[in-house]
């Protein structure tokens, strides 16, 4: 299959790799742009950091760390961002293995609420509301708003000439920011792209709907039973766990 993989520049060519891994040709085209922000002042003495994404990893990178920061606990989203973790130099990392959700549940089962502050280099633009769970739990969380993503103003020429061919068979979608993003650019490109038969891979129903609200029609839409990149690529075909019940 041609597939259409809209993260960002840097989780788009690791996607790639894996997708050629399995037998299909990626096209990428990136519809967000990271763009990290400037560190916090005054500095944070937190006592355990919070990772919803690689790039708030990437944000910490940026930050003059103390070297005693290393050895706090770091809880993480998912296995990629937690393995990240660990290369870039902490010691004490867990995953939640899910979406924000599960972060919560995770830092519910791991810390008290009398651990400390807990920090958490976001995006200005978040999803969810999992933060108000800790909130609630009596967690005293410092969101430092890291870094922001950036929509694209258009396709890449090479992407929009095969979406206008019929030449993309799906479509890999992993945020409703990603999915919003993407459905502008279709929407501005002239000729139109054939969008009839292509099949659309979402990380969750809330990218899925992201999608649906810009009122496209596409081919099926289906969505992985986890939100991680190893359920969505279970449902290309030929993919170990492939499902029919993905389809929404």
């Amino acid at each position: 299959m041609r597939l259409l993989v809209t993260r960002p520049e840097l989780e788009a060519t690791r996607t790639a790799e894996r997708l050629r891994a399995l037998g299909h040709e990626p096209v990428i085209a990136p519809m967000l742009q990271t763009v990290f922000l400037d560190p916090p002042l005054p500095a944070i003495d937190p006592a355990a950091i919070l990772l919803t994404s690689l790039n708030g990893l990437r944000a910490l990178a940026r930050w003059p760390l103390p070297a005693a920061w290393f050895a706090l606990p770091v809880l993480a989203v998912g296995d990629r961002t937690a393995a990240a973790a660990r290369g870039a130099g902490f010691a004490d990392v867990r995953s939640a293995d899910g979406d924000g959700v599960a972060l919560a549940e995770l830092t519910l089962a791991t810390l008290p609420p009398t651990a400390g502050t807990l920090l958490y280099p976001a995006a200005v633009d978040r999803a969810g509301n999992w933060t108000e769970t800790l909130a609630q739990a009596g967690y005293e969380l410092a969101l430092v708003e890291a870094y922001r993503m950036d929509p694209a103003a258009s396709l890449p020429d090479s992407a929009a000439t095969s979406l206008r061919e019929g030449r993309i068979d799906g479509v890999l979608l992993y945020s409703p920011r990603t999915a919003t993003a993407l459905v502008r650019c279709l929407a501005a490109l002239d000729p139109p792209a054939r969008l009839d038969g292509l099949t659309i891979y979402a990380l969750s129903e809330n990218v899925a709907a992201a999608l649906r609200a810009g009122n496209l029609r596409f081919g099926t839409i289906r969505i992985a039973e986890k939100p991680t990149d190893d359920a969505l690529l279970a449902l290309l075909p030929g993919s170990v766990g492939t499902s029919p019940s993905g389809v929404r």
